[in-house]
């Protein structure tokens, strides 16, 4: 791990931004590069509008265990090639999350406060 992985990500000028926005936000399935279309990813709105220090300043713009900037929301998907990921004709679309299965990540004290259980320790096991 580096030095600084986990920490926050802000580009240091507009030249890191467009670079960093060229690498992850337009080839994401999170933002259709078509400003018109959606869907259009609100962490990269959120950056814009935030200083790094801010509440609102997203989370996902961390430095990875190399201490290279990233998103960790960004799925690759090629607009050009790969056509609209929330077509449901699209053969090339990912097959959706079952509403009743968990997901990874998850926090285990939402799943708790939702619940109404308490989550039990190794302790308590």
């Amino acid at each position: 791990m580096g030095k600084d992985t986990g920490k926050k990500y802000c580009p240091s000028n507009g030249t890191e931004g467009d670079w960093f926005e060229d690498k992850f936000c337009m080839n994401c399935i999170n933002t259709n590069p078509d400003p018109t279309k959606k869907p259009q990813c609100a962490i990269w709105c959120a950056a814009v509008c935030h200083s790094v220090n801010e509440e609102g300043f997203p989370k996902e713009w961390i430095y990875d265990d190399n201490d290279k900037p990233t998103c960790t929301a960004w799925v690759k998907w090629d607009w050009g090639n790969d056509g609209d990921p929330n077509d449901p004709e699209n053969p090339k679309a990912p097959i959706p999350d079952d509403p009743n299965q968990l997901v990874m990540p998850f926090i285990l004290e939402e799943i708790s406060r939702k619940s109404n259980k308490p989550i039990l320790t190794k302790q308590e096991v």
